[in-house]
């Protein structure tokens, strides 16, 4: 059986390159060798407090070095690793314990309470705390590792291809969330991909502030520079400005951007007082041609990479190559090595070039299903196809082009028209900072288009003026008929815009 163990990646570069720095976490720093010693001295603990191969295992916890520590002995262990929100509620933290069957909570002193809360659910019989003292019956993991300090090397389980690695749970859309499968042969990949798609080498040093529960922490390019032999760096923040002052400080190349931050980091007066001259490759998805540009203006030397992904697809399974970034700006690129990409018809017939339909894939990257739903998964899943909801088309060139979300588009008077279309012709508006487009109903239309529109400080424009802008460039039928100016726009943990919300604000 092939072996496929995460943990692997580290200790071979361990043996290659001890002495490298490895992980940065402020002023932290670890070499190879002095990471996987700390991986070692975690599997011991962790499996002192009777985490044992095959276990769920939840973390609640900010970025920081011991997450990444823990999921590195999780995977030695040959535990699954079930990193989780820790902005849930715990009412929605108990919904994923139970469904999950997890054994094994890890939390950080913050998040105690939570943990108090759903401590009793399902299978779930031990908690850890990141806290100096334990409450109650729970392990201090600091007591953990002081009792088994000074053990042997720990010996990485023998995982194959098909075991699963994790499991990360989506956002629930309309009811409860799903929890999406990896495992080991869909990191594996998405490791080899990103390594060739992105050109890691030992020499990269990229910066992870995306929250590692999500697969853009994790995956973007995330666990990737550290089988690269590169080094990793954490921020504790999401905010644009504190992520440009840590890439300037600790010589960062590569790193992923959700769109607001994108936006923030544009935004920024000073920014050209931030040496980002090592900086080579931005990943980010879901910004409007107008920023991507504007990005390309700011920083000619850096490769802007939009991409298509999905935590179903292992994080991405496109990426707009450098040769292509200007000729092909808007494209979401072309799939990644071993990865099959079709747009599909309602009837699953491929669609010729140029024609949006839904974007199917299939490919070791992809997830083999949901987490104790086959339900969900026999929807999804279907002729040997991952069927991803959403739309797009392919030009003659073989380049993707995202249209919108299959439940985003919207029909009016019997015509199908993409929500993102519309979002970029406001937003190449000179007033306009951000946009959302959603379906709102209509007695003669069945449904109509609403704009909700974030302008730029100190901008003013008017419902017509913007209507007018969209009519030299749109067909009447795809004009926004209702306008609302707001103050910001309501997202998700991983910056997307949540339209369902707005959907709801607009037929309140």
């Amino acid at each position: 059986m092939p072996t496929a163990n995460l943990a692997r990646h580290l200790r071979r570069q361990t043996i290659r390159r001890a002495a490298q720095e490895a992980l940065v976490d402020g002023d932290r720093r670890w070499t190879y060798r002095q990471l996987d010693a700390a991986v070692d001295d975690h599997a011991r603990a962790l499996a002192r407090a009777g985490v044992a191969p095959g276990d769920v295992v939840g973390i609640v916890a900010r970025n920081h070095a011991t997450y990444v520590i823990e999921i590195y002995a999780l995977a030695r262990i040959g535990a699954i690793m079930l990193p989780l929100n820790w902005r849930l509620h715990a009412r929605e933290l108990g919904w994923i314990v139970e469904h999950s069957g997890l054994s094994t909570l890890i939390v950080d002193e913050e998040f105690e309470e939570k943990a108090r809360a759903v401590q009793s659910l399902g299978a779930m019989r031990t908690t850890i705390t990141h806290g100096a003292t334990a409450p109650g019956h729970w392990h201090a993991l600091g007591a953990l590792l002081e009792a088994t300090a000074g053990g042997d090397p720990v010996p990485d389980a023998e995982t194959g291809l098909d075991d699963v690695q994790r499991i990360l749970y989506t956002s629930g859309t309309t009811s409860h969330p799903k929890g999406v499968i990896h495992t080991n042969g869909n990191v594996t990949h998405n490791i080899l991909g990103q390594l060739l798609e992105l050109e890691l080498t030992p020499q990269d040093r990229t910066l992870v502030s995306a929250p590692l529960f999500h697969v853009s922490g994790l995956e973007a390019p995330g666990h990737t520079i550290l089988a690269a032999g590169g080094t990793m760096v954490l921020s504790p923040t999401y905010a644009g400005r504190e992520i440009v002052a840590l890439a300037a400080r600790e010589r960062i190349t590569g790193m992923v951007l959700a769109a607001q931050i994108l936006l923030d980091v544009l935004a920024m007066p000073d920014l050209a007082d931030f040496d980002l001259s090592a900086l080579r490759f931005v990943i980010f998805a879901g910004v409007p041609p107008v920023v991507r540009r504007r990005f390309q203006e700011t920083f000619p030397h850096v490769r802007s990479i939009d991409t298509f992904g999905m935590t179903e697809l292992t994080n991405g399974a496109c990426y707009l190559d450098a040769a292509h970034s200007r000729s092909k700006l808007g494209s979401q690129g072309t799939p990644f090595p071993l990865m099959d990409l079709r747009v599909v018809g309602p009837h699953g017939d491929e669609l010729p070039a140029g024609e949006v339909g839904e974007i199917v894939v299939r490919g070791p990257k992809v997830s083999p299903g949901y987490w104790r739903d086959p339900e969900a998964t026999a929807s999804a899943w279907r002729d040997g196809w991952f069927h991803s909801g959403d739309m797009a088309s392919i030009d003659a060139d073989g380049f993707l082009w995202f249209a919108d979300r299959k439940g985003d588009m919207i029909k009016s008077g019997g015509e199908n028209v993409a929500s993102a279309e519309i979002e970029r012709v406001i937003a190449d508006h000179p007033d306009v900072a951000e946009v959302a487009v959603v379906a709102v109903p209509d007695p003669k239309w069945d449904e109509v288009p609403k704009a909700f529109v974030l302008l730029r400080a100190g901008a003013s424009l008017t419902e017509a003026e913007l209507v007018r802008h969209c009519g030299a460039q749109l067909a009447r039928f795809k004009l926004p008929k209702h306008v609302a100016f707001v103050d910001g726009l309501p997202r998700n943990d991983s910056g997307k815009v949540l339209k369902r919300q707005l959907r709801a604000e607009a037929a309140a």
